[in-house]
């Protein structure tokens, strides 16, 4: 009987990795809680449940079902834990890490990450250290930290070439994983690279993260380097900005990941009201999805962003208290955690309404939080107006 069990699990899970493969997500999470019931109090079937609740996790995440998927992972982790595996417990707090920073703890994200890391100092130098490497990197891009970013990321992508063998894996070799964090951190790499003024290398280290992305059918992490490159291509080709997010959100909708939706819905209303007469319009309508999808999913780590473009459209267009309600709620989130491109519009964005009402000490508390900000972090005001949101 326990045989028949395990049989009708595997069946499951081939089912689901089917599903998974073609983006049919809603199939996939059914097929794998499916398995869990079938394996339940199994001990025989113990694997295959292990790594059924990693891959629900997985795929729950993107869905936005984030406390189921935090379960899973925890579950997963325990198992590891007892079964002294170093580095599928360096994963998992990985994983765990990514579910922290979508609900906008910097800090319990963070310290996963490190416990990863810990986990795996002195080892052999598994893919998951360069897992590591990447997070730890676009973590400190977000906190305004660029060189460390540039160093984490070039420490990413020195540890994938090493184990790969070559700067981009290919399928037959059997590196994905490889070419995953290699395409990452290319994105990674290019961000705080754009932060630096390096326009041009930024470019083209992230047009290198989409090809990877694409070469290897990873289609969330393309979506990535589509979002960072409709901010890029905005400073001198606009119709190719509105090109690349279009294409970017088409992709995020054919495999069904909301939270890439809502960064690529923020894009195109950034781009509609920067570089076209269609802002009222298209440019409100997409900010406000973005809003509406990150309300959905609890993702308060990017809320403020399709907030702040939100008031930024509004103020444009004679709407100063609908706006200021978008930069005061969109402040309360980014506070805490200092991240200066969502700090500065947040400031700037204030002021100028407290101005515009005769509000002049208001206005003059908010433009010198903002000019603390670019002293602080060495950034030019500019940069943050041209290229204002990066991830």
């Amino acid at each position: 009987m326990a045989g028949e069990r395990i049989e009708g699990a595997r069946y499951l899970m081939a089912a689901g990795e089917r599903a998974r493969r073609v983006y049919a997500n809603d199939d996939a999470v059914r097929h794998y809680e499916r398995v869990l019931v079938a394996l339940q109090d199994s001990p025989e079937g113990a694997p295959e449940r292990l790594a059924t609740c990693e891959r629900l996790g997985e795929l729950l995440r993107p869905l936005g079902r984030r406390e189921e998927a935090l379960k899973h992972f925890e579950e997963a982790l325990r198992e590891h834990q007892r079964l002294g595996d170093s580095v599928a417990q360096a994963r998992l707090h990985r994983k765990i890490g990514g579910l922290y920073w979508d609900a906008g703890d910097r800090e319990g994200a963070l310290s996963r990450f490190q416990a990863g890391l810990a986990l795996l100092e002195g080892g052999s130098g598994d893919i998951e250290l360069a897992n590591l490497y990447q997070e730890m990197g676009r973590l400190a891009f977000r906190s305004g930290d660029n060189p460390r970013a540039i160093e984490w990321a070039e420490r990413a992508l020195g540890q994938a070439a090493a184990l790969a063998g070559s700067e981009f894996p290919s399928v037959a070799e059997g590196d994905r994983a490889a070419a995953e964090v290699t395409a990452h951190a290319h994105n990674t790499l290019g961000v705080a690279l754009a932060r630096t003024g390096r326009l041009e290398e930024a470019v083209r280290h992230i047009e290198r993260s989409v090809a990877a992305a694409e070469a290897h059918d990873l289609l969330q992490v393309a979506c990535r380097g589509y979002t960072n490159l409709g901010v890029l291509y905005s400073a001198h080709d606009p119709q190719r900005a509105i090109d690349t997010s279009v294409r970017g959100l088409e992709t995020a909708k054919r495999i069904g990941d909301l939270a890439l939706q809502s960064r690529l819905q923020t894009n195109l209303a950034v781009a509609y009201c920067a570089l076209t007469d269609r802002c009222e319009d298209e440019g409100m309508v997409a900010a406000q999805a973005a809003v509406e999808i990150d309300r959905q999913l609890g993702q308060l780590d990017h809320l403020a962003v399709p907030l702040i473009v939100l008031g930024q459209i509004q103020q444009c267009h004679g709407q100063p208290d609908s706006a200021l309600r978008c930069y005061r709620e969109a402040l309360v989130l980014v506070e805490g955690g200092g991240e200066p491109q969502l700090l500065f519009p947040c400031y700037d964005g204030l002021a100028m309404i407290h101005l515009d009402r005769g509000e002049v000490a208001e206005a003059e508390t908010y433009m010198e939080k903002a000019q603390q900000i670019c002293e602080q972090f060495g950034l030019d005001p500019d940069s943050l107006v041209v290229l204002p949101f990066l991830d």
